[in-house]
């Protein structure tokens, strides 16, 4: 018998395969982008592609900024419309429940408590739920994503700080 054909190398295999071809700092940008993993693993991932850390950690700060204008448009909305459906509902209410939680935190410390909490690595602590947060404080898009790139761009520091002191 015949030696079995080699696997496709890369991040993605089947179908999705092409993505394979694109550069890494495409990657780094479009995870930085995505909700929930965010620049908390858009950084990691850049490393490990092979990307020096100032590198991957500056290109997820912007894929992770990126979203944001755009997001404090039609995040509300969003919002409002799978609060109505049956599938989505439960968890959009439980995401809404914990920002409004957190926004009552934040609201005594203003822009730099908003700053803070996206600038803490955790899950749930990101832009995207920053920028509803901000949302929910009534601030303006200029205040928000003032609040959003400080907080932002203490995440990346600490990611990759964390992420080089792995890697040694």
């Amino acid at each position: 018998m015949g030696r079995p054909p080699p696997r496709p190398a890369g991040l993605l295999r089947g179908p999705a395969g092409f993505l394979d071809a694109l550069p890494a700092w495409v990657h780094v940008l479009v995870v930085a982008a995505l909700p929930i993993i965010e620049l908390r693993g858009a950084i990691p991932l850049g490393v490990h592609l092979g990307m020096p850390v100032l590198e991957a950690a500056v290109l997820a700060v912007i894929g992770n900024l990126a979203p944001i204008p755009i997001l404090y448009f039609v995040l509300l909305p969003a919002v409002r419309y799978f609060k109505r459906t049956r599938f989505f509902r439960q968890v959009v209410d439980r995401y809404v429940a914990r920002s409004e939680r957190e926004a009552e935190r934040i609201k005594k410390y203003g822009l730099w408590g908003l700053a803070v909490f996206v600038a803490i690595p955790l899950p749930g602590t990101g832009a995207w739920t920053g920028c509803l947060v901000a949302l929910l404080l009534g601030y303006s898009l200029r205040r928000t994503l003032f609040a959003l790139t400080l907080g932002t761009a203490g995440a990346g520091v600490i990611v990759g700080v964390l992420t080089a002191l792995a890697t040694r």
